[in-house]
């Protein structure tokens, strides 16, 4: 239940979800016309045959009721113009409310909530007042090596990653990721790293050079595999 405001905000955020909710609202809309107005030519049938003293929620109940095809048959016409009148709500509920809305709610609402769920496992940014962390920037052998280090005396620590789906597996895998560009100064503004301990620039083979520099705290002439021996023994 935590996660619920956060998975909301994703999905307001996103344009296309956005569009979507009102496309939804638009057919909610529809349908409540629909209900409006049969209830309204409800009354009228019904005047026309005689049978008066129907409120205009027994109207609204009788749209309902039909359109659902449930149909208690507590409230009838006997005329068949009457009949014919209930045959037409019938069909239009059938397509409209056991076709239409559950295909138009899965798609419009519950498929973009469920992303937006799946979203919000990662995080875009580290809460403002996180200091003494360690910020890695890429995920390979000595990145690998040096998290079970930092696991081992429980410091904390950010994996950067840019892909949301490579950052949903390495969740999975039990690695704390936070979602963002590495060559986007706002990324480690978001990533506190004016407080962090240390940041851990290494780079696979092949992986283009970040556009900004990036320094790091590290004594002349370590290299990379010296951080297997970090963080040091108190």
């Amino acid at each position: 239940m935590k996660l619920l405001p956060a998975e909301f905000t994703l999905l307001l955020k996103n344009g296309s979800s956005r569009r979507n909710l009102h496309l939804l609202s638009k057919f909610l809309l529809l349908l409540a016309g629909m209900v409006a107005l049969y209830s309204v030519l409800f009354h009228v049938l019904m005047s026309w045959e005689g049978q008066t003293g129907h409120s205009w929620l027994s109207g609204v109940y009788w749209a309902l009721m039909t359109m659902s095809t449930l149909g208690y048959g507590d409230i009838t016409f006997h005329s068949d113009l009457g009949r014919i009148y209930s045959v037409v709500v019938l069909i239009s509920g059938v397509v409209f409310l056991l076709i239409l809305l559950p295909f138009t709610f899965i798609e419009f609402f519950y498929a973009p909530w469920l992303e937006a769920q799946r979203q919000s496992r990662v995080p875009r940014r580290v809460p403002g007042n996180t200091a003494g962390h360690v910020v890695l920037t890429n995920y390979g052998p000595v990145t690998m090596a040096l998290i079970d280090r930092l696991k081992t005396f429980k410091w904390r620590y950010y994996l950067l990653e840019p892909d949301l789906a490579r950052a949903l597996e390495l969740v999975d895998q039990d690695v704390s990721v936070m979602v963002g560009e590495r060559d986007d100064v706002r990324t480690y503004q978001r990533l506190c790293v004016h407080n962090a301990a240390l940041v851990v620039a290494t780079q696979n083979p092949g992986q283009p050079r970040l556009s900004r520099t990036t320094t790091v705290s590290q004594p002349r002439g370590e290299s990379d595999s010296g951080l297997l021996n970090w963080p040091p023994r108190p």
